[in-house]
């Protein structure tokens, strides 16, 4: 973990800090965005070096029919402001149909959409003391161009849309050359604002498609794969263009694609650390040390949360989950063990003890683990069932034979009639199980949504006495060692 929080925390020190007395402007904003535009059809080349940024980054990704095949176009800072100059661009007001609209505002970047008679476009602006100025432009020919992308309805392309950013996140922090390779325009452009040290002063930093790609080559980057935990969701769509918003755990970057044939490409992005990361969400839960709070639904209603539940120990499990195409039949046999113990000895009364369960899945998907108990006990039975010696594979006979001296007993339970005597928790989102780096998509040689199997013991005051996650699925202490464990508490 140590590893992550280099990757992770080290860069929020670089990134320019955001300013706790400056509030969100939209106003300013839309002035700055009204200059650009305004500005341009109107031929004041004063208004346009206002809204824009010297390191402006404006481009077009235009499609050559010859080929079938897109090329960006660019248009650079001092460019614009001749073409200004020149009146290049002159309509009359009544002809323009400006319309303005700010979609996101997020420390000291913000994303707007400006859509006109004659250009759609995306702008990506920064704070840069008080005034707000463009940086990146993705646009395209407005209504009175003809359209490109005729026929490509929004809500159908969402999902397309927002695959491409997951794919550009985990390209990132898996160092995935390849996947990133095929993300991303070859004229990829990210900005983050940075504070240059010896003067205080900000600046933008940028990184383009071979810094991305190399970086990811060497490695540079990569976080354990516990670590990763990604939201993407799409802002806005129109005409082939679209922007996403894409979450990691220390920074929110905002990615403006374009559609060539079928597939959505990245062309610019913008960073924003999360400054105001609470420093738990980069740490471990620490044996000997409060355990972070929680609030979670229960399956079967209502809500638990960890800090309401003082005065009780607390047996945190994290079964393993689904593994591919069966659920995981000791997580199973490990919870109706559980159960057993709670219907013959009260083992919650007798200990002062609460046991949970936390499922990364969502309700629907927990009412299918509750359904398919009897089909993982099955499973396991058949494990426990040794193969013929005669065929002389005897990591089979032995396997088979550990298990059934680990996991002897047999339970009968049909489906619909599992026993619920404590809480299930639904982690659907995985904050929990991301939070505490135990989610993953592959562990012990199986790819699937799954946590490391583990299990937690915190003590009546809040503090976490006894942490395990497992190596592999069988790798987990027994119930009664948990249970000991508590007692001595």
């Amino acid at each position: 973990m140590k590893k992550i929080l280099v990757a992770v925390i080290f860069p929020l020190f670089l990134v320019f800090a955001q300013n706790a007395s400056l509030r969100p402007d939209k106003a300013a904003i839309e002035r700055a965005a009204l200059d650009y535009a305004e500005g341009f059809y109107s031929g004041d080349a004063g208004r346009m070096e206002k809204a824009i940024h010297p390191d402006l980054n404006k481009s077009f990704p235009r499609f050559i029919a010859r080929t079938g095949r897109d090329a960006q176009s660019y248009t650079t800072y001092s460019q614009l402001i001749e073409l200004t100059s020149a009146k290049a661009g002159l309509l009359a007001d009544s002809a323009r149909h400006l319309e303005v609209n700010v979609l996101s505002i997020d420390g000291d970047a913000a994303n707007a959409k400006v859509t006109s008679a004659n250009f759609n476009d995306y702008l990506q602006l920064v704070r840069i003391g008080d005034q707000w100025k463009i940086v990146n432009v993705l646009w395209n020919g407005g209504p009175a161009a003809a359209a490109r992308w005729k026929g490509v309805k929004a809500e159908e392309e969402r999902g397309a849309i927002e695959e491409t950013g997951l794919a550009y996140l985990d390209g990132l922090f898996s160092a995935d050359a390849k996947k990133l390779e095929g993300v991303l325009d070859q004229d990829f452009n990210k900005v983050t604002l940075t504070k240059i040290l010896q003067t205080g002063k900000p600046a933008l930093q940028r990184q383009r498609y071979e810094s991305i790609v190399e970086n990811a080559l060497a490695r540079i980057g990569k976080q354990d794969e516990s670590a990763r935990s990604y939201d993407v969701k799409l802002q806005d769509v129109m005409d082939g263009l679209a922007v996403v918003k894409a979450e990691v755990m220390s920074t929110t970057e905002y990615l403006q694609l374009y559609k060539s044939g079928k597939q959505w490409r990245i062309v610019n992005s913008i960073v924003v650390p999360k400054a105001n990361q609470p420093l738990t969400v980069y740490l471990p839960a620490i044996a000997g040390e409060p355990m972070i709070d929680f609030t979670l639904p229960v399956y079967s209603g209502g809500d638990f949360k960890l800090s309401d539940h003082r005065g009780k120990n607390i047996l945190l499990v994290f079964p393993r989950g689904w593994v591919g195409r069966v659920w995981c039949p000791y997580c199973v046999y490990q919870y109706l063990e559980l159960a057993q113990l709670e219907k013959s000895k009260s083992i919650r009364k007798k200990n002062d003890l609460e046991i949970v369960f936390v499922m990364p899945y969502t309700k629907e998907k927990i009412a299918d683990w509750f359904d398919k108990i009897p089909d993982a006990l099955q499973t396991l039975e058949r494990t426990k069932t040794p193969p013929d010696p005669a065929d002389g594979n005897m990591v089979q006979v032995e396997y088979a034979q550990w298990a059934a001296k680990h996991f002897p007993q047999k339970f009968d339970v049909k489906k619909g009639e599992a026993p619920t005597p404590f809480p299930v928790l639904v982690d659907g989102d995985r904050t929990l199980s991301k939070q505490l780096k135990l989610f993953v998509n592959f562990w012990d040689g199986v790819t699937s949504e799954q946590n490391m199997a583990s299990a937690f013991i915190i003590d009546k005051k809040g503090i976490l006495r006894f942490k395990y996650i497992g190596q592999m699925t069988e790798d987990r202490p027994s119930v009664e060692y948990l249970i000991e464990c508590v007692g001595k508490l």
